[in-house]
């Protein structure tokens, strides 16, 4: 689902993927996203409470929104919470691009490299073990 959300961030994968992350207990994620979307119900009010709460000022909220959701959502609480973000960092401070999406602290970044390194090893072994099998046929 989070790797959709490169391809897509539309209301109804945003709306999705919150709704993975609520059921998994994960209200933070779920409030992010559904801040985002600007979804108003019960729900959507208790992931957002326990948004702000573990994130608390608006430089580490508007973190904890994936990047490709900041970079493409254009909505003018996403702009107010960025700008707020902005003045939050303080002088010097950038709003940097990593995000750790979940509370476990992994960063997809590596994770993602790490797989494909080991996509790429897997690939090799496999080659090298089909061409040794045409040899010695």
């Amino acid at each position: 689902m989070v790797g959709l959300l490169l391809q897509r961030q539309d209301d109804e994968v945003l709306d999705l993927l919150a709704s993975v992350y609520h059921r998994m207990g994960d209200l933070p994620a779920a409030g992010a996203l559904w801040f985002v979307t600007g979804r108003d119900d019960d729900e959507a009010h208790e992931a957002g409470a326990a948004w702000r709460q573990r994130y608390g000022g608006p430089h580490a909220q508007w973190h904890s929104i994936p990047p490709p959701v900041r970079a493409a959502v254009d909505r003018r609480h996403l702009a107010q919470l960025r700008s707020a973000a902005r003045q939050d960092a303080g002088p010097g401070k950038q709003l940097g691009k990593d995000i750790v999406l979940s509370e476990g602290g992994h960063r997809w970044g590596a994770a993602g490299c790490l797989l494909l390194v080991t996509l790429v090893v897997a690939l090799m072994l496999v080659g090298a073990f089909t061409i040794s099998q045409w040899i010695l046929q």
